[in-house]
């Protein structure tokens, strides 16, 4: 018997002789093949929100379909009334869980406004209540392929609860588009949408035709809804497959913040292969990130030894649960071996395995600039040693002055931890020398001067005695112009004043010594010339042969005399 569109309610029970299997095959089949859908990503894939409102929209679309299937066989119109009563959440709740899940998947903002949430699964759970707190009896008709077909009560809300279903399927399909349509998204992403869109289009637009538009205009509806949104379930399951919908990827990278972070991140299946890399990682690895090929874990370690050294590191930082971080050398996009530090900890891989996150930095950089560091301190330490001046570093603001070691051993005062206050250096300074050194100084750090700042002045030692010291330096200023420090060293010139001294006295007797050889000398070497020339002119004479040899021997005396003097002022000089 086929009721009419006036929707006779019979009062006797209605059995049928025969089922058509046809008719119910196309709505079993399909809750069947969703029930395998959500065992195999309940089964296989970490649980997160994504997956978990997934799942939720999987149970409300198989209890929907076991609806329309229960309703397709022998029963009678009392049992078809209460299962209608029963299991009609499954459509009601759909529309809300389809929305919630792609805005979540995509990413959209509305997703984190509370209120957009209590408004969608409010009105949905309104609706239901109502539905069920309505007495009327519900409304079936019979047909002898569709079985038992929900009706609309007169004066009942039931139209608003459909209408408000294909409101949210129809939000949906417009969130699709508008992600699809986004150019920010990267190609993986928009082919997923595209994927979902596309299986979405069918049953919404079926939906909203034959359970609406239909409804509103007192027809009977056509019930194969719930078996056309499986095309969205089929269409998921393709996404799963061929574009990675739900991996460890998606639930690592949720919310699209990954992708933002410069720390490199990398996820490895229990078996060490790599599943993701974010888009800093890919940077550091030459990886095109979109085509999603990362490679083998091995290619990026030159030997093996630093490939099972990095394994072995792996498993102790997972035991001690990320609590210490290791280093490792990997090889980067351009065969530069990068210093990483990393931590790592487990995450869930599915069906009871554990897969592990790996977050790095490249360090490489901070480990040459340490290097450098070490190369300028260790090159600081034997000029320091090599040089005799005492370098000095003084901090306006903190009215101090940090000494090397030299420091102590020129002038013997005790530093602690090399450092000393300002007043240390003022009261070591000659006080006859203190007012013009102090002075100068100020006069230099006030005017900003980048000259170099130098002075000659007296310094006290450890002993009371005082040095010649020859001081100079540079100022320091600030990001703001301002003076914040000196640098600079101080010079003992104690014996290089003496060794001058020496020199200037040694320069006094070569000069003395010049004046008796070029005055001195000449005065009995020309007597000894006069008298030598006088005999070779006129021969001896017998009378004044004594005569001549007096004056002679006295000339040699003389000259003798000089010459011993000369010797003596050399050997003197000379010591």
């Amino acid at each position: 018997m086929v009721l009419n569109a006036n929707y006779y309610i019979p009062t006797e029970l209605i059995m049928l002789q025969d089922i058509n299997l046809f008719y119910v095959a196309i709505s079993l089949i399909p809750a069947l093949l969703n029930v395998g859908i959500f065992g195999y990503i309940f089964w296989v894939y970490p649980s997160n929100r994504e997956t978990n409102i997934f799942l939720l929209f999987l149970i409300s679309l198989i209890t929907w379909q076991i609806q329309d299937t229960l309703m397709r066989i022998n029963i009678d119109y009392e049992l078809a009334c209460h299962i209608s009563r029963s299991l009609d959440f499954g459509w009601m709740f759909i529309g809300a869980l389809i929305l919630h899940f792609l805005c979540y998947y995509t990413n959209h903002p509305i997703i984190k406004n509370r209120f957009f949430l209590i408004t969608i699964y409010g009105i949905s759970a309104l609706s239901y209540v109502v539905y069920l707190a309505n007495l009327n009896e519900v409304i079936l008709s019979h047909d002898e392929n569709w079985g038992y077909i929900t009706g609309i009560r007169p004066d009942s809300y039931d139209l608003f609860s459909r209408a408000w279903v294909g409101i949210l399927a129809l939000a949906s399909l417009a969130v699709l588009m508008i992600e699809y349509l986004n150019n920010r998204n990267s190609p993986i992403l928009r082919k997923q949408i595209l994927v979902l869109f596309l299986g979405g289009c069918i049953p919404v637009v079926q939906g909203i035709i034959t359970q609406v538009y239909f409804s509103a205009l007192g027809m009977i509806d056509i019930p194969i809804t719930s078996t056309t949104l499986t095309t969205f379930s089929i269409a998921a399951l393709v996404a799963l497959r061929k574009f990675r919908l739900f991996d460890v990827s998606s639930s690592i990278a949720s919310g699209k913040i990954v992708r933002q972070i410069e720390n490199g991140i990398m996820a490895l299946s229990p078996d060490d292969k790599i599943i993701y890399l974010n888009p800093s990682a890919c940077k550091l690895f030459g990886v095109d990130w979109q085509s999603r090929n990362f490679g083998t874990l091995r290619q990026y370690f030159e030997t093996e030894q630093t490939y099972q050294k990095f394994l072995k590191d792996l498993k102790l930082q997972l035991c001690k649960r990320g609590k210490e971080s290791y280093s490792s050398t990997l090889i980067g996009w351009n065969g530069k071996p990068l210093q990483m530090l990393f931590t790592a900890s487990a995450f869930d891989h599915g069906r009871g395995k554990k897969g592990t996150l790996v977050i790095f930095n490249d360090i490489t950089e901070i480990k040459e600039a340490n290097h450098l560091v070490q190369l300028v301190n260790k090159r600081y330490n034997f000029i320091t040693r090599a040089s005799e001046e005492a370098i000095w570093e003084w901090s306006i603001r903190e009215k101090t002055i940090y000494w090397n070691e030299n420091y102590e051993g020129l002038f013997g005062h005790k530093t602690p931890f090399g450092k000393t206050s300002i007043e240390h250096w003022v009261k070591k300074i000659h006080p006859e020398d203190k007012d013009r050194v102090l002075e100068k100084m100020k006069a230099h750090v006030s005017e900003k001067r980048e000259t170099r700042w130098e002075e000659e002045y007296r310094f006290r030692r450890s002993d009371g005695t005082y040095a010649n010291v020859f001081d100079k330096g540079f100022v320091i200023y600030d990001e703001e112009g301002e003076a914040s420090g000196m640098v600079g060293t101080m010079q003992d010139l104690s014996k290089i004043k003496a060794y001058i001294e020496k020199i200037e006295r040694q320069n006094q007797e070569f000069t003395e010594i010049n004046w008796m050889q070029s005055h001195e000398v000449r005065g009995p070497l020309s007597k000894l010339l006069g008298l030598i020339s006088y005999v070779k002119e006129y021969g001896f004479d017998d009378d004044e042969n004594n005569s001549f040899l007096h004056e002679m021997d006295a000339a040699c005396h003389e000259l003798d005399d000089i010459v011993h003097r000369i010797v003596d002022r050399v050997q003197k000089v000379q010591s």
